[in-house]
């Protein structure tokens, strides 16, 4: 059959179309799950149709662009971001990944834009690394590096902010919230600034040794660390029982899978370590987090503590400061 000059060129249009929609609908992986617990759900667009499909959550699952994460009744979820950023979604949330892209530019920073459709989370964002902007149906927060805990829920939103500075808007308003202050029931118009107050409490994590002792290859060590409420008017010990979340980059320091404090908000536990790897050794440092980990402990901020180790001397490392930002590079 002779093809006519519009037809040929009807189909060449088809052709480029074809080849040219897998790129035009390609999405970078962006994060990761990691642990989880409860039944956990990825909404994701798929095809030219950019169709709906449903992925049960489970550890290690890629996260791309427009991904949406839900978790059920009592579930948690943990994403973990390229940057280092960690967010903990807690039950009953729907968190989208609206858009996080790694910046043009010489230094290595990314760009996140997420939404709090429903529900809370506790986040911990890399300073120097990311800067962050998460919209809610209440307000739009911009974020830097910091630990911060948010509750949105029947038109209104809580923040407590452990450390770092936020910026919060919402219709009539616009301010910086301080480390140690929280929000509560912040609503989409009116004043912001009547409705914040200082954090209550704070979970206190306390190592016995701040130094480690690294373990020699095939060979394991232990340490031991106290965990605890505490008020921070009087430094004293509260009474009360919860899961705790730890958070640590470093995958050669293990916990218990599951942490919780006693009816007396106290709690011992250990960690081992293992033998580190070169890509382990980085600025001699480890920076551990200890969160209650459910949004019935907004009124208590993170706690922090910060372990140390030996470089060996064998090994060279090349150490770069960037000027603008003073992040420290390796």
């Amino acid at each position: 059959m002779k093809v006519s000059p519009f037809q040929s060129k009807l189909l060449s249009l088809l052709l480029i179309l074809l080849l040219a929609t897998p790129t035009a609908y390609a999405i970078d992986a962006v994060a990761s799950l990691g642990k989880l617990s409860g039944e956990i759900e990825v909404l994701r667009k798929i095809g030219v149709r950019q169709e709906s499909r449903k992925i049960p959550g489970r550890t290690g699952l890629i996260l791309n662009d427009r991904d949406i994460v839900t978790t059920g009744r009592r579930a948690k979820a943990t994403i973990i971001f390229r940057d280092g950023s960690e967010i903990r979604l807690f039950q009953k949330t729907r968190f989208v990944i609206e858009k996080s892209e790694e910046s043009k530019t010489g230094t290595r920073r990314f760009f996140h834009h997420f939404k709090l459709t429903l529900g809370s989370f506790w986040g911990k964002f890399t300073k120097g690394r990311q800067r962050t902007m998460i919209k809610t149906p209440t307000a739009t927060i911009g974020i830097k590096g910091t630990n911060v805990a948010f509750v949105e829920r029947n038109g209104k939103l809580d923040i407590s902010l452990s450390a770092g500075l936020i910026s919060i808007e919402n219709e009539d308003e616009k301010i910086l919230l301080q480390p140690g202050q929280r929000v509560q029931g912040m609503t989409r118009e009116g004043n912001i600034q009547e409705k914040v107050g200082n954090l209550p409490y704070r979970v206190l994590i306390k190592p016995d040794n701040t130094h480690i002792q690294l373990p020699k290859a095939g060979q394991e060590k232990e340490m031991f660390f106290t965990l605890q409420i505490i008020e921070n008017k009087t430094q004293k010990n509260i009474y009360r029982s919860g899961a705790v979340y730890l958070s640590l980059e470093l995958d050669k320091i293990v916990f218990d899978e599951y942490v919780s404090l006693n009816q007396r908000g106290y709690a011992r536990i250990r960690a081992k370590i293992k033998p580190f790897q070169k890509a382990d050794y980085k600025n001699g440092q480890v920076q551990i987090f200890a969160v209650m980990d459910g949004e019935e402990f907004m009124d208590v901020g993170a706690g922090q503590t910060v372990l140390t180790y030996d470089i060996p001397k064998t090994m060279s490392r090349t150490i770069r400061i960037n000027v603008d930002s003073g992040e420290v590079t390796q």
